[in-house]
C-alpha cells in the first residue's frame, strides 16, 4: 500500500456548499503515498496555491476516505511529477457548477465550458493521476478529466465522480488511513 486515493470532507463553507451541491458526503480529493526519501506519508493535492505536495498530516478535513486500488499506482509519480506548480483552476469550478446547472435544469450533458487547460481542481488532478497509471482500470480511462468530482452520484450530477467509480464502478473497498491516529 504504497499510494492511495483519498476523498476527503472539509469544515469550510466552500466545502460545505460543494457537498450539499453534489449530495455527497466528500468534497475534496487528492493523491497520498509513502515516501522513503521524505519519510512518512505525503499528500498531493490542489489547494488555492495551485498542486503542492506536503505531508499527508496536514491535510485538513472532517472526515477521510482512503482507497487502495489494488494495481501499483507508483508508476504515475515520475508522469505527473510536472503537474505539482500548476494553477488551481478557478474558471474551471465555475465551469463545473454551469455543467451542474445544466443537467438539473435542462437536462443536458456539457462539457466544462470554463476549464482552462492546465490548471486543474482537486479530483482533475486525482483523475489525471490515475490516468497515468500503467494498467489502470478501463473505466477510469475513459474519464474526461475536467468532468469529475470527488463525491456523488450520477443522478445528482450528471457526471462521474471518483467516490462513485471506486465504490459502484470498480468495487474498491475503504482502507485504514496509515497516517491518522485512531
Amino acid at each position: 500500500m504504497g499510494v492511495l486515493v483519498c476523498l476527503t470532507a472539509g469544515d469550510e463553507f466552500y466545502s460545505r456548499a460543494i457537498r450539499r451541491l453534489t449530495g455527497s458526503n466528500v468534497n475534496h480529493a487528492f493523491i497520498a503515498y509513502s515516501s522513503k526519501q521524505w519519510g512518512g506519508w505525503w499528500a498531493i493535492q490542489v489547494d488555492q496555491r495551485g498542486v503542492v505536495k506536503i505531508p499527508a498530516e496536514k491535510v485538513e478535513y472532517q472526515y477521510i476516505e482512503c482507497y487502495d486500488l489494488g494495481i501499483d499506482l507508483e508508476n504515475a509519480m515520475p508522469r505527473t511529477r510536472n503537474l505539482v506548480g500548476e494553477s488551481y483552476d478557478w474558471a474551471g469550478i465555475a465551469g463545473f457548477l454551469v455543467k451542474l446547472a445544466a443537467w438539473r435544469y435542462f437536462d443536458k450533458r456539457i462539457t466544462n465550458p470554463l476549464h482552462r487547460k492546465g490548471d486543474l481542481f482537486c479530483s482533475e488532478n486525482v483523475t489525471t493521476f490515475l490516468q497515468n497509471v500503467d494498467g489502470m482500470y478501463p473505466e477510469i480511462m475513459s474519464l474526461d478529466p475536467s468532468s469529475v468530482a470527488p463525491g456523488g452520484s450520477p443522478e445528482m450530477l450528471g457526471t462521474p465522480s471518483l467516490q462513485w467509480e471506486l465504490q459502484n464502478t470498480l468495487g474498491v473497498s475503504l482502507v485504514p488511513c496509515p497516517w491518522v491516529k485512531k
